[in-house]
C-alpha cells in the first residue's frame, strides 16, 4: 500500500469514532461512552489527575484501534477493486485511424469497432477480438491463468491480459466499463455482507455477556457507595472496559471482509458474504466428476466394431456425427479421426440436415445424412446397412440418422447387438468412458474415451474427508466407470448416468435431513440447484441463469475451485471461533487481575490479588494490554489461522487448548510485565 491509503485508513478510522457508526457494535461503542464518562468526570469533579488522564487515553485508544481494524480490512477490499480497474484505466491506447496512422488516446475515449495496436510486452486496456497478428497471450492478471495462451486472427482477448510475443491488432467490442476488468470490479464492489448464522450467534452471546458485565459494574459501584467507600469513577470504568470482549468486538467485522477478500484472491466472486460462512458449515459437497474431479478433456482412445461392422465404417460414422460438434469431446473426436485418417473430403453442407446438439438431458448428438447419388460423391460406401424405418419422422433411404450418445440412452432408440453390453462394461471396468456410435437403425460400435484424474484432487479430497465432510461424485458416465475412478480418488459415495434434476433432488434430499450442502454448476439446467444448494458456485463461462442462480463465481471456471472455497469458509469460521475463545478468555482473566486490586480494603481480596499490583498500576496494565491486543491479533484476523486436515472435534479441542487456556494464561504474565514496567518508569 502507498503513503496515501494509509492515511486514507486513519481518516476513515477516525470518522468511524462517531457514535452513529458505532451503534452497529455495541460493546464499542459502551466502551467509547466509558471514555466520555471519565472525560465528564473529570471535568465536574475537577480530578484532573494523570493517572485518570491516561484511563480516558487507555479507553479511547481501545476503541479507536477497533475502528483502525475495521477500516483497514475495508480498505483492503477496496484495494482489490481499484488495483484491477487501473490495470486498465491509465494506459494510453494506440489507436488505429483509417489511414493506417497511429495516435494514442485514453481508454474512456475509445469506441466499439475501433482498431488498437498492442505491441510487446503491454497490457491489453480493452476487450476484442484479434484482427491481426498471432501472440502469446499472459491472462493470469485477470484469470489466474499461469500460462500464456497463443491467439490469432478472431480469438477474443479480454481486458487486463498481457502480450509476452510479438504484436496484435484489435478491433474493440467493448467499451471500457464495459469491459471484462470493470465488470469484474463491479461485481466485487457491489458484494454486500450481511452477517451470517455463527456470526448474528456470536453477537447475541457478545451482547448477554456485555449486559450481564454493565449489571456487574453497576452492582459493584452501588455496593462501593452504600458500604461508604468513594466512588472512584474513573477505575470503575476502566474496569468496565478490561472486561467488555472488545478484542473480538473490534475484530469481527475485520474478520468476515478479510474472508472476502482472501475469496477475491482466488478468483471467486460471493455475491453475499453469508456464502462463505455456509462453505465453513458444509457437510456435503456434490462435485462434477468431469472438469472436477478429471481435467475434463476426455480423449478418444480406441474404436471397438461391433456385429462385424469394421473400425473404418464406425470411425466414418463417428466422424460425420461429429462434423457439426463444436462440443470439445467433438473436437477431440476430430482430432482423433483425423490422426488415424479417416476423413471424408468435399463434404457438401447440404448432404447434412437437422443437426441434433448434444445436452445433458438427452446425452446423445447426430445428424441425419442425405447420400448423394452422384458419380464420386458416395462419400460413405462403406456403410451399407441402411435400412428403411421411421426416425426423426423421415425416411432413411432419404435421410439416415447418425449419432453419438450415451450408451444406456442410444439403446432405448436403436437396435443393440448381443455383443454390446459386454464391451460397454469392460470399457467402464477400465475406468474409460464408452460412446455408442449408431448408422440407421443400429449401433454399429463403439468409441472409448479417457479422462484424467486432476493433480492433487486426490489429497484435497482426502483433506475434505478428513474434516467430516461427506463427499457425492456426480457424473452421467457408465456405473462401472464411476466406481472405478471414484475409488481411484477415495469417493464411496456415487451417482452414476446423473441429469441435472438428480443434482437438485439430490440437494433437497439432504437438507432436508438438516445438512449444509456446495454444489458446482455451470448450466440453465444447474440453476435450480445451484439456487437451492446452500453453497451455489457457478462458473464465469456458464450461462446467465446459472450466474444469477448461484451465491458464488468464479471467474477462472474451474469446478475443482469449490474445494478452496470450502477451505476458506472453515478457515473463515475457525479464526472467527478462536479470536472469540480468546477474547473472552482474556475478559475472566482481567477480571481476576483487576477487581482483587479495587477490593483490596477487604482481606480476602488481598490473598486474590496474586499480580501484587496497586490499584492504579492494575487498572493502567490491563488497560494497556486490552487496547494494544487488538493491533497485535489484527494480522492475523487478516489472514485467518492455518487450516489444517483435522476432524472438528479435533479442531474444537486444539482451539479450547491453545486460544482458550492460552488467552487465560497470557494477560496475567503480560499485565504483570507491564505493572513491573510502569512501576519502574514512576
Amino acid at each position: 500500500m502507498e503513503l496515501r491509503d494509509y492515511l486514507f485508513i486513519l481518516k476513515n478510522s477516525l470518522l468511524r469514532l462517531s457514535p452513529l457508526y458505532l451503534k452497529r457494535n455495541p460493546v464499542m461503542l459502551l466502551s467509547e461512552i466509558s471514555f466520555f464518562i471519565v472525560l465528564i468526570y473529570m471535568i465536574v469533579a475537577r480530578a484532573f489527575s494523570g493517572f485518570y488522564a491516561w484511563i480516558a487515553v487507555l479507553i479511547f485508544l481501545t476503541v479507536w484501534f477497533g475502528t483502525l481494524a475495521d477500516s483497514y480490512a475495508e480498505h483492503q477490499a477496496k484495494i482489490t477493486a481499484s488495483s484491477l480497474i487501473r490495470i486498465t484505466s491509465t494506459i494510453n491506447v494506440r489507436k488505429i485511424l483509417p489511414d493506417s496512422s497511429e495516435v494514442y488516446v485514453p481508454p474512456d475515449v475509445v469506441s466499439v469497432g475501433d482498431i488498437i495496436l498492442v505491441r510487446v510486452g503491454e497490457i491489453i486496456p480493452l476487450d476484442g477480438v484479434i484482427v491481426e497478428g498471432t501472440a502469446a497471450i499472459d491472462e493470469s492478471l485477470v484469470t489466474g491463468e499461469s500460462l500464456p495462451v497463443i491467439k490469432s486472427i478472431n480469438d477474443e482477448v479480454i481486458s487486463g491480459s498481457k502480450v509476452v510475443s510479438d504484436y496484435l491488432k484489435i478491433r474493440v467490442t467493448k467499451t471500457l466499463k464495459e469491459s471484462y476488468v470493470y465488470r469484474i470490479a463491479g461485481m466485487i464492489e457491489r458484494t454486500k455482507r450481511p452477517k451470517g448464522e455463527s456470526e448474528r450467534q456470536l453477537d447475541s452471546l457478545l451482547y448477554g455477556l456485555t449486559f450481564l458485565l454493565s449489571l456487574v459494574i453497576v452492582s459493584l459501584g452501588l455496593t462501593l457507595y452504600l458500604l461508604g467507600y468513594p466512588l472512584n469513577v474513573p477505575v470503575l470504568m476502566g474496569f468496565y472496559v478490561c472486561l467488555l470482549p472488545t478484542t473480538i468486538g473490534a475484530l469481527e467485522e475485520a474478520i468476515g471482509i478479510s474472508g472476502l477478500v482472501r475469496l477475491w484472491k482466488i478468483k471467486v466472486i460471493s455475491k453475499s458474504g453469508k456464502a462463505i460462512e455456509a462453505a465453513g458449515d458444509t457437510d456435503v459437497v456434490l462435485l462434477d466428476k468431469t472438469g472436477t474431479i478429471t481435467l475434463g478433456r476426455r480423449e478418444p482412445i480406441r474404436i471397438i466394431p461391433l456385429n462385424s461392422h469394421t473400425e473404418e465404417e464406425v470411425a466414418k460414422a463417428l466422424f460425420l456425427a461429429s462434423l457439426q460438434d463444436d462440443t470439445q469431446e467433438g473436437k477431440a473426436i476430430l482430432r482423433y479421426l483425423e490422426g488415424k485418417g479417416y476423413v471424408a473430403e468435399n463434404i457438401d453442407q447440404a448432404v447434412l440436415s437437422f443437426y441434433e446438439e448434444f445436452s445433458a438431458k438427452t446425452r446423445k448428438s447426430g445428424i441425419l445424412y442425405r447420400p448423394l447419388r452422384l458419380p464420386g460423391r458416395d462419400l460413405f460406401k462403406e456403410i451399407r446397412l441402411i435400412r428403411k424405418a421411421d426416425f426423426y419422422g423421415v425416411y432413411l433411404n432419404e435421410k439416415v440418422p447418425i449419432f453419438k450418445g450415451a450408451p444406456d440412452v442410444m439403446r432405448t432408440l436403436f437396435y443393440a447387438p448381443p455383443d454390446f453390453e459386454e464391451k460397454v462394461n469392460e470399457i467402464a471396468r477400465n475406468g474409460g468412458t464408452p460412446l455408442a456410435v449408431a448408422v440407421g437403425d443400429e449401433i454399429i460400435g463403439l468409441l472409448e474415451l479417457r479422462d484424467i484424474i486432476k493433480e492433487g484432487v486426490k489429497e484435497e479430497i482426502k483433506r475434505l474427508q478428513s474434516m467430516g465432510i461427506e463427499i457425492y461424485m456426480i457424473t452421467g458416465d457408465h456405473p462401472l466407470t464411476a466406481q472405478k475412478i471414484a475409488a481411484e480418488v477415495g469417493i464411496k459415495n456415487v451417482i452414476p448416468q446423473a441429469k441435472p434434476e438428480d443434482k437438485y433432488k439430490k440437494v433437497i434430499e439432504e437438507q432436508q435431513q438438516g445438512k449444509t450442502i456446495a454444489m458446482v454448476g455451470d448450466g440453465t439446467n444447474d440453476a435450480p440447484a445451484l439456487a437451492r444448494a446452500n453453497v451455489g458456485l457457478a462458473m464465469y463461462s456458464g450461462t446467465e441463469v446459472a450466474k444469477e442462480a448461484a451465491n458464488m463465481i468464479d471467474l477462472e471456471s474451474d469446478p475443482s475451485k469449490i474445494i478452496e472455497v470450502i477451505k476458506l469458509g472453515k478457515q473463515l469460521l475457525i479464526t472467527r471461533g478462536s479470536i472469540a475463545t480468546f477474547s473472552i478468555a482474556n475478559d475472566i482473566s482481567k477480571y481476576f487481575v483487576v477487581l482483587p486490586a479495587l477490593i483490596s480494603f477487604l482481606v480476602a481480596a488481598r490473598y486474590l490479588n496474586i499480580l501484587h499490583l496497586p490499584l492504579d498500576v492494575a487498572v493502567l496494565a490491563a488497560l494497556i494490554y486490552n487496547a494494544f491486543i487488538i493491533p497485535m491479533l489484527l494480522p492475523l484476523a487478516v489472514k485467518g489461522i492455518s487450516l489444517k486436515p483435522k476432524s472438528p472435534r479435533r479442531i474444537f479441542l486444539e482451539n479450547v487448548l491453545v486460544y482458550g487456556l492460552g488467552g487465560v494464561i497470557l494477560p496475567f504474565i503480560a499485565i504483570k510485565l507491564i505493572g513491573v514496567l510502569l512501576i519502574l518508569l514512576r
